[in-house]
């Protein structure tokens, strides 16, 4: 009997250290957030709307902008716009921008598909955006900074 009650008292015991472990670990998991500013220069132009998308995967990169994460539009400023994205939390984005020339609200595009409008993404990346190469990681308490220059 008294043995037991040994045993009884000692899985007591390991299962209070398994509670407390469990309640340490899940409180110590916060999700840590940062600032995102984005600067989009279109120096030749003083007027007319720029629509700033943050990806947060590559299913709406850069295509899908109005499906995006975080999105944005502002007017231009003398030449550039700056949008700041607050509150983010950690992780991996990629931006796509573009200067809605028409004022329609929407990139246009050819019938090869190509923006007939002025368009960028992070990174600076040239060519047929991909994720890989646009992608930026959010992941400092400091302000990260994004330039997308869209210069004709």
């Amino acid at each position: 009997m008294f043995n037991s009650i040994k045993i009884m008292r000692d899985f007591l015991f390991v299962l209070l250290l398994l509670c407390f472990q469990c309640m340490s670990t899940g409180f110590s998991e916060e999700v840590k957030f940062s600032e995102v500013a984005v600067i989009v220069q279109c120096s030749d132009e003083d007027e007319g709307t720029i629509y700033v998308a943050l990806h947060d995967n590559e299913k709406t990169f850069p295509k899908k902008g109005s499906d995006a994460a975080y999105l944005a539009k502002a007017k231009i400023s003398m030449g550039q716009v700056k949008i700041i994205f607050s509150k983010m939390p950690y992780g991996t984005y990629a931006v796509s921008a573009f200067y809605d020339e028409n004022e329609n609200g929407k990139l246009d595009y050819n019938f090869l598909g190509i923006p007939k409008e002025r368009a960028g993404v992070s990174n600076d990346y040239s060519g047929l955006p991909k994720w890989e190469k646009s992608k930026v990681a959010v992941k400092s308490l400091s302000p990260l900074k994004i330039t997308i220059d869209l210069q004709k």
